[in-house]
């Protein structure tokens, strides 16, 4: 895999740039005491090669239980599945996937949403570190039992509930924005769902169109970005929620 040029983080444009490590960062920190390494992917891609030391969630999409698809798990769940990671209040999270890094921002709103936000996203994922010719391991890490105190602080303002979507649908200040894939989007595919389909108003824009193209996807400038979102009406301006 060639290495395409890649602007680095902090050039890039963004209001907070320092939410992305790069893997020169990593690298050098790789050893370090607070630091915990979260490769967000399927534990067979985990299985398959990883950074060194870094540990695999059961669950990536951090739910309830495998079966109950639906919410978030709740404060001492969520508490003791960073636990199980390694994770507590003091520690630094740098979380990665593959292909463009869904994952890894996904683990970071979870931790935001319960009150830790000392998280980072390895830009460019592990593609990048495979392409500059770093370091993989296929040995299982644990630090199950190793951390303190995880803290779980609910910050509500992050969420959005079904009152305050039902509510969005008709408010001109408010843009629902749909994510998935087009499949999702046109109810083909119900994900496991009773139904296929969207909220009604919503404005559809995979979060792939977010990322640049090519073997080491990474996240667009900030006027990349700004450009992307005007075009579908959604401007500074406007309150948005995702889905």
């Amino acid at each position: 895999m060639s290495i395409p040029s890649i602007i680095p983080p902090e050039q890039r444009g963004y209001a907070i740039p320092d939410i992305f490590v790069t893997t020169e960062w990593l690298a050098k920190h790789i050893s370090d005491e607070n630091v915990r390494i979260v490769d967000t992917d399927l534990p067979e891609e985990y299985d398959a090669g990883h950074i060194p030391g870094s540990v695999n969630p059961v669950d990536h999409y951090y739910k309830r239980s495998l079966e109950d698809r639906t919410y978030i798990q709740e404060s001492e769940q969520f508490a003791a599945t960073m636990r199980d990671l390694g994770i507590d209040d003091e520690t630094l999270v740098i979380s990665y996937a593959r292909a463009g890094g869904v994952y890894s921002f996904r683990l970071m709103w979870a931790l935001h949403y319960y009150g830790h936000t000392n998280v980072r996203v390895l830009d460019g994922g592990l593609d990048k570190w495979e392409a500059e010719g770093r370091e993989k391991s296929v040995n299982t890490s644990s630090f199950a039992g190793s951390a303190g105190t995880f803290t779980p602080k609910v910050n509500s303002s992050i969420f959005a509930s079904a009152d305050r979507v039902l509510d969005a649908i008709d408010d001109d200040s408010t843009v629902l924005l749909d994510l998935r894939a087009d499949d999702e989007w046109n109810g083909t595919n119900k994900r496991g769902g009773p139904r296929g389909g969207r909220v009604p108003g919503a404005t559809h824009l995979e979060w792939k169109h977010f990322n640049t193209d090519g073997d080491i996807p990474v996240l667009k400038s900030a006027e990349e970005i700004r450009k992307v979102l005007a075009e579908f009406g959604i401007t500074p301006d406007k309150n948005v929620i995702t889905y």
